[in-house]
């Protein structure tokens, strides 16, 4: 079972820089990353907007109001990513977590745009074996 997990979802590395992007269809991601580059320096919270999508959701409305100043928290860990904190990504709105309600932290949970997008390239891969 282990290795089908892995057979399925390394496939996804490969198409992590165009699926990243907000609108892939429309416009990849800003500055643009590739995948057989070994350097990381433009990834993770390094990166602008996959640092918004990796920011975790109680910080992605400051984020969207200031990010350069909230990725430079992420990047010298004031602003902690630890795994007891969902990062924006896994809510829906556009840009990811935009819609986040803290009074109502079930609302739009695991409906991110990403989610929803792995989920569709994992069926399409498994409809074609």
């Amino acid at each position: 079972m282990g290795q089908v997990h892995s057979d399925d979802t390394s496939h996804l590395k490969n198409c992590i820089a165009q699926y990243a992007a907000p609108d892939p269809s429309d416009k990849g991601l800003e500055p643009p990353i590739y995948v057989d580059n070994k350097s990381h320096a433009l990834l993770g919270v390094n990166h602008p907007q996959l640092a918004a999508m990796l920011c975790p959701i109680k910080h992605a409305k400051a984020y969207h109001e200031d990010p350069t100043k909230v990725q430079a928290e992420l990047q010298n860990g004031v602003i902690k990513i630890h795994s007891t904190v969902w990062p924006a990504f896994i809510y829906e709105g556009s840009p990811p977590g935009k819609d986040f309600n803290p009074d109502n932290v079930q609302e739009g949970f695991l409906k991110g745009y990403y989610l929803k997008l792995v989920n569709l390239i994992l069926s399409q891969q498994q409809h074609l074996m």
